[in-house]
């Protein structure tokens, strides 16, 4: 009798979850990253002169780093960082990886402002 009774709540046990596992989820869908609104960024005009700029220079382009000659780049001018936001080196080493700036990190504001002019091509002026 208990064999029997075992049995049967391990067999509706089972139906159960297979029919949570087969309703759960269907229709939850993520929205693409890329048409997400984002109502800090989308309130601003963020540009390399206005924004940009300054904090590039406190954070990136200052002696022995990211400065004329430097190896890895020069980012003292937007000309100079061109290439580095075309090949989405930059992208990926500030806003993906968090690899840059190296030492250190951005605080969340001058982050947000960054990953804002990033997400908008970049505009210069």
């Amino acid at each position: 009798m208990k064999k029997i009774n075992l049995l049967s709540l391990l067999i509706l046990g089972s139906l159960f979850l297979i029919q949570m596992s087969q309703s759960s989820c269907t229709n939850d869908k993520l929205q693409d990253p890329l048409t997400t609104s984002d109502p800090f960024c989308d309130s601003l005009q963020v540009t390399y002169d206005l924004q940009i700029k300054p904090i590039i220079d406190a954070s990136c382009a200052f002696t022995g780093c990211h400065v004329q000659g430097f190896a890895f780049g020069n980012y003292s001018s937007f000309d100079g960082l061109v290439p580095y936001l075309n090949d989405s080196k930059f992208k990926k080493e500030v806003i993906n990886t968090m690899n840059m700036p190296e030492g250190f990190s951005l605080s969340a504001t001058d982050f947000e402002l960054v990953e804002c002019w990033v997400n908008k091509n970049y505009p210069e002026n």
